[in-house]
Formats: C-alpha cells, sequence, structure tokens
C-alpha cells in the first residue's frame, strides 16, 4: 500500500542522500536544545511533526517536508555562514560555536527524518534496528509479541488506542485494545474504519454498520451511535460504540466524535 508514495520522487532523492543505516546503539534524545539561531534565522524546528498525524502516508508528507525546510536552510544560511568563518580568521568564539550547534542539530535531524521517512513509506531496503525499535515506541507505535515488533495503529484502531490512553480507568482498558489490536490484519483495520465512517455518515442514534473480516471467518464487528447531542459551543457530538470480535473474544470501547460549527468533518474528543 505504502509504496504508492513513490511518487514524492524529490523527497525520496533527498532522503536517500542520507540514507546510511542508523547505529544499532545509542539513546533516543527524548527533548532537543533550543533550536539554534545564526544571523537571527532559527532553524526549523520541525523533527517531530508528523507525530500530530495518524495517517502512515501523512506522516511521509510531512516529514518530506521536514526533510526540505531544514535542507534548505543548511543551503540557504548554514553554507554561507561557514564560508564567512572559513574567510574569516579572527571569527568570534561564539559564532563558531553556533555553527557547530547548527551544523550537528542539521545532521542529527537528517539522519533521524531520513529513517523515519523509510519506515512509514515502507522503503524496499528499509532495515528494521535497535534504534528504529525505540523510535518506533516513542512515535506511538505499540508493541505486539517479542520485543522489537511493533505495528503502527492508524485509522479507527490507532484513534481508539490513543483516546484510551489518556482514561485513566484504573483497568487494562488501553491494554485490551492494543491487543486486539495486534491480532487483526491491515485490511480488517480498515473495515473497522470504513463502518465507523459509515455511522457518523448517517449522524442518527442507533445507526448501526457492521463489518467482516475480507480473509478470516471468525473476526468481525460494529459501529454503534449510542447518543447524539449539541454542545454549548455550538458542535454536535456523537457518541459511538465500536465492537471488536475475535475467536468468540470480544472487546468493545466507547469514542466521543464531534463536529465543530461550520465543519463538516467530526473529531475525536481527547
Amino acid at each position: 500500500m505504502a509504496r504508492i508514495w513513490y511518487g514524492w520522487a524529490a523527497a525520496l532523492l533527498a532522503v536517500c542522500f542520507f540514507s546510511a543505516a542508523a547505529p544499532a546503539q545509542g539513546p533516543e534524545p527524548m527533548e532537543l536544545p533550543t533550536a539554534p539561531v545564526i544571523d537571527g534565522q532559527a532553524y526549523p524546528d520541525c523533527r517531530y511533526e508528523y507525530r500530530e498525524r495518524n495517517l502512515a502516508r501523512s506522516r511521509v508528507e510531512d516529514i518530506a517536508a521536514c526533510i526540505e525546510r531544514i535542507d534548505r536552510y543548511y543551503t540557504d544560511v548554514v553554507t554561507p555562514f561557514a564560508l564567512g568563518l572559513e574567510a574569516d580568521g579572527q571569527t568570534a568564539e561564539e559564532d563558531d560555536a553556533a555553527y557547530r550547534a547548527v551544523e550537528a542539530r542539521y545532521r542529527d535531524d537528517r539522519e533521524y527524518l531520513s529513517e523515519r521517512y523509510c519506515r512509514y513509506a515502507e522503503c524496499e531496503d528499509y532495515e528494521p534496528t535497535a534504534l528504529s525499535g525505540e523510535r518506533d515506541l516513542a512515535d506511538g507505535m505499540q508493541q505486539c509479541g517479542e520485543p522489537g515488533d511493533t505495528i503502527y495503529l492508524e485509522g479507527l484502531i490507532g484513534l481508539l488506542v490513543n483516546r484510551a490512553r489518556q482514561i485513566d480507568t484504573g483497568t487494562n482498558f488501553t491494554g485490551a485494545l492494543i491487543g486486539f489490536a495486534c491480532r487483526l490484519e491491515p485490511e480488517e483495520r480498515q473495515a473497522a474504519a470504513a463502518a465507523s465512517d459509515e455511522v457518523i455518515a448517517r449522524e442518527e442514534v442507533g445507526a448501526t454498520a457492521a463489518w467482516v473480516s475480507p480473509s478470516r471467518e471468525e473476526v468481525s464487528g460494529s459501529s454503534t451511535v449510542t447518543a447524539m447531542n449539541s454542545e454549548p459551543s455550538g458542535a454536535t457530538c456523537l457518541d459511538i460504540t465500536d465492537v471488536i470480535i475475535i475467536g468468540g473474544e470480544e472487546e468493545r470501547a466507547t469514542r466521543r466524535m464531534c463536529r465543530a460549527p461550520g465543519e463538516s468533518r467530526y473529531v475525536l474528543q481527547g
């Protein structure tokens, strides 16, 4: 599926420039220092912006956009600055320090973003490493089974798991959802998402859409609108109960989707 994104030729060529394999060891920095500034121009602080997106293809788009931004900064700002340092034998020490900070930040971001791009775009020569597994978990992927076996949950299932993380229920609610999600095939997650879209479009209490696995008889589920109301802000909200059944085992979760005044799309509420 993801290989249809290879139309991003320019971005992929840029990625390949820094496609050296990531080292297998070394901790992933949780936070980076404040973006350094050269000649009054701040380095683009876009490294993690892709995490705000739920779909893998959307993350590819954001990563490619960030690569383009930092490459442009390096070409337009860092390179001329470095040439100036080279020409000026008496350059102030703080100027040299600023350059070194930007240079290090750029190299680190370029390697990181290139690896993440291939992770989500499923580049043919991409091979996961211990470090990429750590990055997967930091990106919000779920671990299934053995360490290093991670799965990116997108669409409906991903939204449900992310929502469950925000609820302190004192139960293993999130764990149960993740366990079920790990057992679903990609086409089954897509079927669940399609059922959800159907009941949302109907916008009525009692609207139900069932789905069945296209490949496994024992896997099915449904989405049902259990409540609909208007908020003081003018937003319209739906409470939706989703059911997943695998081999006779059932898991269900309720979420709230709201549509702001003047908007056409319902958004999952945190």
